[in-house]
C-alpha cells in the first residue's frame, strides 16, 4: 500500500469509495435519510471536483485501488476521513493518519482536531485524540451524535504513544 496524494481523474472513484462507505459503515450509526444527506447518490461532481482539487486530500492504494482518503486542512483539522468499505481493520486509516500526522508536524501544526463520527470515535482514540465536546446535532430531523476531538502533536517520538503509554500518562496526570 502506498500513501499519496490525490490525482485529477480519480474524482468518481473517490465519490464511490466514500458514498458507499457512509452507507455501509457508517449507515451502522445513522440513519438512511441522515446518509443520504450526506453523501446523496446524484453527487455534483464539479463541486466534488474542485472540493479534491482545493484540498489535495491523502489517498491510499494498492495494486491501482484506491483504499481510502483524508484530508488535512491548514489549521490542523481533519475533514474527510474514508477508508473503503471492503477495506476496514487492514491498516489503510492507520497509514493515512500517519501521513497525515507527518505533514500536521511537516507544517509546524501543535495540535489535530476532528469533528468525529459515532463510527469513527474509537479509530481516533486509538491514535491518541481526545474528546474536547460531545455534540447532539439534529440531521434530517433524528439526533446525529459525534464528538469534537483534538491531539496534541508533542516533541518527542512522533507523537505516537501506544495505548499503555497513553494511560500511564493519564494515570501520572491523575495523581
Amino acid at each position: 500500500m502506498i500513501i499519496r496524494r490525490y490525482r485529477p481523474g480519480e474524482e468518481a472513484e473517490l465519490w464511490q469509495l466514500y458514498h458507499d462507505t457512509t452507507h455501509t459503515i457508517v449507515g451502522r450509526d445513522y440513519t438512511p435519510e441522515q446518509c443520504e444527506r450526506w453523501a446523496p447518490a446524484q453527487v455534483d461532481m464539479p463541486k466534488w471536483e474542485e472540493r479534491l482539487r482545493s484540498r489535495n486530500p491523502f489517498v491510499a492504494e494498492n495494486d491501482g485501488k484506491i483504499l481510502g482518503f483524508a484530508e488535512l486542512m491548514p489549521d490542523g483539522q481533519i475533514d474527510y476521513f474514508y477508508c473503503h468499505h471492503q477495506h476496514q481493520r487492514e491498516g489503510v486509516g492507520r497509514r493515512l493518519y500517519q501521513a497525515i500526522e507527518a505533514e500536521a508536524r511537516r507544517l509546524g501544526l501543535r495540535c489535530l482536531r476532528a469533528a468525529v463520527s459515532v463510527t469513527a470515535k474509537p479509530f481516533f482514540v486509538r491514535m491518541g485524540f481526545r474528546v474536547v465536546k460531545e455534540q447532539q446535532n439534529v440531521v434530517c430531523g433524528t439526533v446525529a451524535p459525534n464528538s469534537i476531538m483534538e491531539k496534541r502533536l508533542s516533541d518527542n517520538n512522533n507523537g505516537v504513544h501506544s495505548i499503555s503509554e497513553s494511560r500511564a500518562s493519564a494515570s501520572s496526570r491523575n495523581e
